[in-house]
């Protein structure tokens, strides 16, 4: 029922509309007697009435007619109900969003390390552990293996202040050592907002197709311009750079032995912006960007199981890139640092 009444009532707002459209187009039209009007007595128009009266009678007309063709389609054709829908609206929305089940999920973790911690935290038994402090860095390179990177690239990292390795169960550390405490409720807001810091303190799970590469922002753009210097060997690389910023580039590759190859590169952007045009079959687009430098020379790769994270970390004495991309001076002059954690937190289905 309520279908029929709204298609009578379009044929007669239609109806109502052609109607005043006619009438309107009609208004200026010169009067052409019929036959039979030729023999009445003729009428001449009423001097009293102007044009503008005449016109103003006829749209009056036209909006009276209009008016009347509402009201019979209105009260001939009724008005349709709304009805509630009778599905439960429970289940009308999206459903959450899949992993695939050939991707590998990563967690890639910025993670600020306290200064030093009661040494009876860690079980050390060194004459009184209650007056002993040690150093959390120290504690988790006891417990990595850097064997599990190759002997040129550490040689390379090491002369460059970083160091790489594969820990597992890295979550029971992260329990055991926790986050520098804030002096006060202003910097325990700042730190929980991630903005205390020129060094990023976030944590991502993103899942990764074979060969697909991420990108993360290590810190902030530097607000002046800095001398970079690489060691690869005998040879030293130095490059003074226009505001730079360090990103991480990451990548994840599913091996035949069941376990995932991880890839991770530092990468600098310096300078300003430059625009340039990329086309392809379909469209040209503008594209902004910045000059980048990447280093290769201090690319990380390790193959990795279930829960076993690759660590990168500065030295305990830092120095160089790994002074420049990983520790910042804070307010009170002490030196903050952050270690990197790129966990595996799910393989990928083995193809059947």
């Amino acid at each position: 029922m309520p279908e029929r009444f709204l298609s009578a009532s379009r044929l007669s707002v239609r109806a109502a509309i052609s109607l005043a459209i006619t009438l309107t187009a009609n208004r200026g039209k010169r009067y052409r007697p019929a036959m039979s009007d030729l023999d009445a007595e003729p009428t001449l128009p009423d001097p009293r009435v102007g044009p503008r009266a005449r016109c103003w009678r006829i749209s009056a007309r036209c909006l009276w007619t209009v008016g009347l063709a509402f009201v019979w389609s209105a009260s001939w054709s009724g008005c349709a109900q709304w009805t509630a829908d009778p599905e439960n609206s429970e289940h009308r929305h999206l459903p959450p969003a899949s992993v695939a089940s050939e991707a590998t999920v990563l967690d890639v973790i910025f993670w600020p390390l306290p200064d030093r911690l009661p040494a009876a935290e860690f079980n050390q038994k060194r004459g009184d552990a209650s007056d002993e402090t040690m150093d959390p860095l120290v504690m988790l390179w006891q417990a990595a293996d850097e064997l599990a990177v190759d002997h040129p690239t550490r040689q390379t990292l090491l002369s460059n202040g970083l160091r790489a390795g594969k820990i597992d169960h890295i979550e029971q550390f992260i329990e055991r050592i926790g986050k520098p405490l804030p002096a006060d409720a202003a910097e325990k807001l700042l730190q929980d907002a991630s903005i205390s810091s020129e060094i990023a303190h976030t944590q991502h799970r993103i899942p990764f197709r074979s060969g697909q590469q991420q990108e993360f922002a290590v810190r902030q753009t530097a607000n002046e311009n800095r001398s970079v210097i690489i060691r690869q060997g005998e040879n030293t690389i130095g490059r003074t750079l226009v505001q730079p910023q360090f990103l991480l580039s990451v990548q994840a590759r599913p091996e035949t032995d069941g376990r995932v190859l991880v890839r991770a590169w530092p990468r600098i952007e310096h300078g300003p912006f430059r625009q340039s045009f990329v086309s392809n079959e379909q469209a040209i687009r503008m594209n902004s960007r910045r000059d980048r430098w990447i280093l290769h020379e201090l690319a990380v790769a390790t193959r990795l199981d279930q829960n076993q994270t690759l660590l990168i970390a500065p030295q305990v004495d830092p120095f160089g890139i790994g002074k420049q991309m990983l520790t910042a001076q804070r307010p009170d002059g002490t030196t903050e640092r952050v270690v990197i954690l790129i966990r595996v937190a799910r393989k990928p289905a083995p193809d059947l």
